[in-house]
C-alpha cells in the first residue's frame, strides 16, 4: 500500500507540473503572402497624333542616283481593334536632293500589336515634288513604332515609291526611305 501511495503522490505532482502553464495551441506562423503581378495594360493606339520623321533618302533611275536626309512631319488616326490596328496617315519631308525637294504620302495601314509595340505595313500614294517636274507614284512601307506613354509614340518606318514615267518625261525611278518618327497621341 506504501508503494500505491508513494507512484500516487508522484503521478500527481507530475500532472500538477505539466498542467501548471495550461494548455496553449501550438504556434503556426501565417504563410506569407504574395505580392500582386504587375500587370502592364495593352497599349490602345485609337486616336489622332501628329509629329515629326528624320529620314534618309536613296533615288536611284533615269535621273542618276542621289542620296540626301530629310525633315519632315506626319499626321494620322489609328483604330485599335483588340490585336489589330487599322489606320491612315499624311506626310510631307523636304529632302536634300539635286533632282526633287520633297516627298509626300497618303497611306492606309494595318498592323498587329503586341503590348507596347505595332509592327505595321502601309500601302498608298506617294507625291513627288521635283525640281523641274512632279508627279504620283504607288508606295508601300513596312514600320514599327513603340507606345512609350499614353501619349508618346516613338518608330522606325522604310518606305518605297516606284515611277513610271515620271510626270509624262518618259523616266522612271525608285525612292526608298529610312525614317525615324516621333509622334504625339491626342
Amino acid at each position: 500500500m506504501k508503494t500505491l501511495v508513494l507512484v500516487s503522490t508522484a503521478l500527481i505532482a507530475g500532472a500538477s507540473a505539466a498542467m501548471a502553464g495550461g494548455y496553449s495551441q501550438p504556434v503556426v506562423a501565417p504563410a506569407p503572402i504574395a505580392p500582386a503581378p504587375v500587370v502592364t495594360p495593352a497599349a490602345n493606339w485609337t486616336g489622332f497624333y501628329a509629329g515629326a520623321n528624320l529620314g534618309y533618302n536613296n533615288m536611284e533611275g533615269d535621273y542618276g542616283d542621289d542620296r540626301g536626309g530629310s525633315l519632315g512631319v506626319q499626321a494620322g488616326y489609328k483604330y485599335d481593334l483588340g490585336k489589330y490596328v487599322v489606320g491612315g496617315e499624311v506626310d510631307y519631308s523636304a529632302i536634300d536632293s539635286d533632282y526633287y525637294d520633297g516627298m509626300g504620302h497618303i497611306k492606309a495601314l494595318a498592323g498587329v500589336k503586341n503590348g507596347q509595340w505595332l509592327y505595321y505595313g502601309s500601302l498608298g500614294g506617294a507625291y513627288i515634288d521635283g525640281k523641274d517636274n512632279s508627279d504620283w507614284a504607288p508606295s508601300v512601307s513596312a514600320g514599327v513604332d513603340y507606345m512609350y506613354n499614353d501619349n508618346w509614340v516613338l518608330g522606325g518606318e522604310v518606305s518605297y515609291a516606284d515611277t513610271n514615267d515620271f510626270d509624262s518625261t518618259d523616266r522612271d525611278f525608285n525612292n526608298t526611305t529610312v525614317a525615324l518618327k516621333a509622334s504625339y497621341k491626342f
